[in-house]
């Protein structure tokens, strides 16, 4: 899977945290954190990147939104 840096460090602190809700404002704290001016949209908006590379069509998708709060990472 080709990602880019920004896309592994996301997707590695989602692997790190598998199964827990982690919040969009931790996530953009965390990845983010050099650009304390980045739009909170910038997490949703990576999250569809990771998904379009990572997800198999026909198959649940392996990070869960929830609604509200923010995002996990499901184990298979």
């Amino acid at each position: 899977i080709d990602l880019t840096a920004r896309e592994f460090e996301l997707l590695e602190y989602l692997a790190r945290n598998a199964r827990r809700v982690l919040p969009r404002d931790l996530l953009l704290e965390r990845i983010w954190s050099q650009s304390p001016d980045a739009d909170p949209n910038v997490v949703d908006v990576y999250i569809g990147y990771l998904r379009k590379k990572i997800d198999l069509p026909g198959e649940p998708r392996l990070i869960q939104t929830v609604r509200g709060v923010g995002f996990s990472l499901r184990e298979q």
